[in-house]
């Protein structure tokens, strides 16, 4: 039975994918994301049911339009596998049994799933784009502020430890950084301040242990990409602006599923 609920996850979150291929794509270019039907970006036709199955239709149609024949992003399909594969191991994380499951696990795996479209979003959008969407970001301070205060009902009924002056730092951290980011000084500090946000609502989510190694395997990542970069063009440099938050999101899910691993040995 719990393998049956385990695929359910997994297949909630490809749905998920599947929607968030589409929002990362609109959001940038100011476009309705609930209204609209889908449709594909080369030929703009309406796309069908039978068109929308998650992983399903990609790998049945080819990877090409049902329509026009064009060549589809795998990014689609990599967006939709990775976020089943991410709602399957929060799922494990959360320890999620059919046979105790409750209204707290629920809970748990309802913040975690806003948490993983939060970051599923800013990789996408900056993958695609070289941006982080201040509008995503607002989503994710909200999310956050859900999850302190959830947390904290949480350890008055359950006499658990909850850190109020840790909560504190970090707001109080994040309010000034938004502050700054107002003033709209020049487009690379705001993509760092932006940046400093996406770590600090990843932090409340996952702690300062699992949001270090991340930004620590995200540097080396990055300091890898160039390595490689510098290598085959023969010391030039590298022009391309770095989609350091997708790499940051792709560290800090690696580092969790390594994290799961390890607490199994």
């Amino acid at each position: 039975m719990n393998i049956i609920l385990y695929a359910i996850f997994f297949i909630m979150g490809t749905v998920f994918g599947s929607f968030l291929t589409l929002a990362t794509y609109r959001i940038p270019l100011n476009k309705d994301i609930t209204h609209e039907r889908s449709f594909c970006p080369n030929c703009n036709h309406r796309l069908e049911f039978g068109d929308l199955i998650p992983l399903l239709s990609y790998i049945f149609l080819g990877g090409k339009c049902r329509y026009c024949k064009k060549k589809i992003s795998p990014r689609y399909f990599l967006i939709e596998l990775f976020c089943g594969l991410s709602f399957l191991l929060l799922a494990l994380i959360l320890k999620i049994d059919i046979y105790s499951f409750d209204i707290y696990m629920c809970l748990n795996f309802i913040i975690g799933a806003l948490y993983i479209v939060f970051i599923f979003l800013v990789a996408g959008i900056d993958l695609e784009h070289n941006t982080i969407d201040g509008r995503v970001l607002v989503y994710g301070m909200i999310i956050a502020l859900i999850n302190i205060i959830y947390q904290y009902v949480v350890s008055i009924k359950c006499a658990t430890t909850f850190s109020l002056y840790r909560i504190i730092y970090y707001l109080v951290a994040l309010i000034i950084i938004c502050i700054i980011n107002i003033k709209k000084i020049n487009q690379k500090l705001n993509y760092a301040l932006n940046l400093m946000i996406v770590c600090i609502i990843m932090n409340l989510f996952n702690y300062e242990l699992i949001t270090s190694l991340s930004i620590i395997f995200t540097m080396l990542i990055v300091a890898f990409k160039l390595l490689i970069n510098k290598i085959v063009n023969k010391g030039e440099k590298y022009k391309k602006k770095m989609p350091i938050a997708f790499y940051l999101v792709l560290a800090n899910q690696i580092t969790l599923l390594a994290e799961f691993l390890y607490s199994l040995m």
